[in-house]
């Protein structure tokens, strides 16, 4: 019998009396001589994960237990790291410049230990994986070759191309470069130019380069291209024959005003007993897209479509996205209906999942929506008097379905955001806050429901399929936030295990409050990320017992995996425990690839804003501005303008009226003399100081006299303060 892995890891750090050679492994897990092979393959894997590590003599051990920590090398531009461990309970090992060696940003290594304490410093003593392949870079001309200089300063080597390989660049221009060689000791890594993007500064060439930095696919593949010219433009009436038709019916679509990919339209009636009959119609693009198809592979790639503030990097060709797939108005289109039935309570009493043929009636706006519900008489409402009955019933449908999502703890941060405002050029001329409506409340419903159906129903059924998980808080993390709202005289009403019906009723009581907005976000940051995983294990942010997405497969791979897996366990086939356990481990790598996708095309989106943040900000240099304290560190604390939406630093070396220091526990920038305090939540009103668009950098500096201080929260001062505090300057 195989030990998994975890069984293995345990016995290294609980068990194991000193560092074991893979025989002695072998004999107490009593494994076959048969199977040794697959064993030593199994304790590389480890190794190469970093779970275990190898030393001297072919021996096995824990990295904790001998003074190593494996983990991800985080890099700073001035050249010195961190190393970043898997476990939260592992604190960052500090890298010096020269204890570096050949290793990169990104690149997962292991590191001896070398000073101990709450600041531990090392040494990288391996690498165990690359973290890059391919780096972004400006094109720089010498003599004989050419380097590419890292638009990532965190990538501070810069890399050699010889003259052969640079695929047409030229000199300053912005490219992508493979390498080809990595660096020994104090060489520079070399590498091929595979993509040339264009000149600096011009708005393609700036997106498509945040876009490949963090590894977004921009153009389809020519073999990719060709496959989608083969669809054909319109649905056909076999496949219409073949389904429910529920053209007859008049769904509408309710999105943006943007909006080009339309995933979902929903219909409603109400039955004599004056129960709720919801269908929610998706684009059926698993009928288009089959497995391991040109289209499929390229979009499992991708995992995800990418939303810039001028542009898109789609999931899908637009044969498919914009057209085909997408529930355009007055066209039959195939969709998976959920229907459910609702009693007037909100509660699910019913569901059904069918393929259908649609023909929506409407396209409809969120704002054309909510000028219909906030006034029956308006003209908007008159225009759409042949759904303006279904939209009212539509939203009293929406109504009770929320109250009792929040009635069982389900945490929703209806918190502003930026939207930013574009001219003909694509250059940012205004940010100012979203707006969210009754219409965007009403289709948020509508799509939770539908999600909770189908895992509901898959699970079930013991079918496997990619859940939305999102797991319970860090005791440790939720901790740190009831110090931190503590600061602000709020408590969470439990004690022990936190529940999502505490954290529900904080935001409840924040609500319209000065400090709502800090302390929803101190609130997510405290709370584990939501992922894909094979089997269900609940949504702790929504306290749903069952979650997935199935709501926009035009958009995410998930979705559309879970359409394939829906159609098959409402079909007329029987699916088997063999198929069952074959799914399962499918899934596996497929949750991790596609979550792995999802926080891809997140850090590239943010990137995107920034970038427009900036390039807004830019002409705004020497202006004065009120704020929000946002975040506080040893350098400084970062400041969200109230107006714009956009935050930036206040460095420390720029209080000029006293030496500060950073307080950990009351989470302020302190003043030695004065006592002056910055915490998060403070109002202060700053001058734009400096912005770098390349960068992505906003400093702001400080008008004091604005500050007023309040000595009722300042912490007493101690020595121990003293020794945590960096001096200004």
């Amino acid at each position: 019998m195989f030990p998994d892995k975890e069984k293995i890891e345990e016995f290294l750090l609980r068990e194991a009396p000193s560092p074991v050679t893979s025989r002695e492994l072998m004999a107490h897990f009593n494994v076959d001589e048969g199977v040794a092979g697959e064993f030593i393959s199994l304790l590389d894997d480890l190794t190469q994960e970093g779970r275990i590590v190898e030393i001297k003599g072919g021996r096995y051990a824990h990295p904790s237990r001998v003074g190593l920590v494996a983990g991800r090398l985080t890099m700073h531009r001035d050249g010195f790291g961190f190393v970043v461990s898997a476990s939260i309970d592992t604190p960052d090992i500090f890298i010096g410049h020269r204890e570096i060696g050949s290793a990169m940003h990104s690149d997962f290594v292991v590191a001896r230990v070398e000073r101990h304490g709450k600041k531990p410093s090392g040494r990288i003593i391996r690498i165990l994986k690359r973290g890059a392949s391919r780096i972004m870079g400006r094109l720089r001309m010498r003599k004989k070759y050419a380097l590419v200089v890292p638009i990532d300063e965190r990538y501070y080597r810069n890399i050699y191309v010889h003259r052969d390989d640079l695929g047409g660049a030229a000199d300053g221009q912005i490219v992508q470069v493979e390498i080809t060689s990595y660096p020994i000791e104090d060489d520079v890594p070399e590498g091929i130019v595979i993509h040339v993007l264009g000149n600096p500064g011009d708005e393609d060439t700036e997106a498509g380069a945040i876009a490949l930095k963090h590894d977004v696919h921009i153009d389809f593949p020519g073999e990719v291209q060709q496959a989608a010219k083969r669809i054909p433009k319109k649905v056909k009436k076999s496949d219409i024959d073949s389904r429910e038709d529920l053209r007859e019916l008049p769904f509408v679509t309710i999105d943006g005003e943007s909006a080009k990919d339309f995933d979902d339209a929903v219909q409603i009636d109400l039955t004599d007993d004056g129960s709720f009959i919801l269908r929610v119609a998706i684009a059926d693009v698993s009928h288009y897209v089959k497995p391991g198809s040109k289209i499929d592979i390229e979009a499992y790639a991708r995992g995800t479509s990418t939303y810039f503030p001028d542009r898109v990097f789609p999931m899908l060709p637009e044969a498919l996205s914009n057209n085909l797939c997408s529930l355009v108005p007055r066209e039959d289109r195939l969709a998976m209906v959920a229907e459910m039935e609702f009693s007037r309570g909100g509660r699910r009493k019913a569901e059904r999942f069918f393929p259908a043929s649609i023909r929506s009636i409407h396209r409809l706006t969120y704002n054309e929506v909510a000028r219909v519900l906030d006034d029956p008489d308006s003209e908007e409402a008159d225009s759409l008097r042949d759904v303006a009955p279904a939209l009212f019933n539509m939203w009293e449908l929406a109504r009770v379905i929320r109250a009792r999502r929040k009635e069982r703890g389900s945490i929703d941060f209806d918190l502003p955001e930026a939207e930013i405002v574009l001219d003909l050029q694509g250059q940012p001329e205004d940010i100012v806050r979203s707006e969210r409506n009754r219409a965007h409340f009403l289709i948020e419903e509508f799509m939770i429901a539908a999600n909770e159906a189908v895992a509901e129903f898959l699970e079930d059924k013991r079918i496997p399929a990619p859940f939305r998980v999102h797991e319970e808080p860090d005791d440790l993390k939720i901790q740190g936030f009831r110090n931190f709202i503590h600061n602000f005289g709020y408590y969470l009403g439990s004690v022990g295990k936190v529940k999502p019906a505490d954290l529900q009723e904080l935001a409840s009581r924040t609500e319209g409050k000065p400090e709502e907005r800090v302390i929803s976000q101190m609130m997510l940051r405290s709370m584990k990320k939501a992922h894909y995983y094979p089997e269900n294990l609940g949504h702790f942010g929504l306290a749903s017992t069952h979650y997935l997405h199935f709501t926009s497969p035009i958009r995410r791979y998930p979705d559309l995996l879970v359409h394939r897996i829906l159609k098959k366990a409402v079909g007329k086939g029987r699916m088997t425990k063999k198929f069952k356990e074959k799914l399962h481990s499918e899934l596996e790598e497929q949750c991790f690839h596609l979550s792995s996708r999802e926080r891809v095309s997140e850090s590239a989106e943010r990137e995107a804003v920034s970038w427009k943040k900036c390039q807004f900000m830019r002409d705004k240099v020497g202006e004065e501005f009120w704020g929000f304290v946002t975040g506080v560190a040893t350098f400084g604390f970062f400041v969200e303008l109230e107006q714009y939406f956009v935050d930036g630093l206040v460095h420390v070396s720029s209080l000029k009226d006293d030496f500060y220091h950073f307080s950990e526990e009351a989470q302020a920038l302190i003043g030695e003399r004065n006592r002056l305090t910055y915490r998060i939540g403070d109002k202060v009103r700053i001058t734009v100081e400096r912005v770098d668009v390349e960068r992505r950098q906003i400093d702001f500096k400080l008008i004091t006299e604005e500050k007023e201080v309040d000595l009722a929260k300042v912490p007493k001062k101690s020595n121990r303060l003293k020794k945590k505090g960096r001096r200004r300057g």
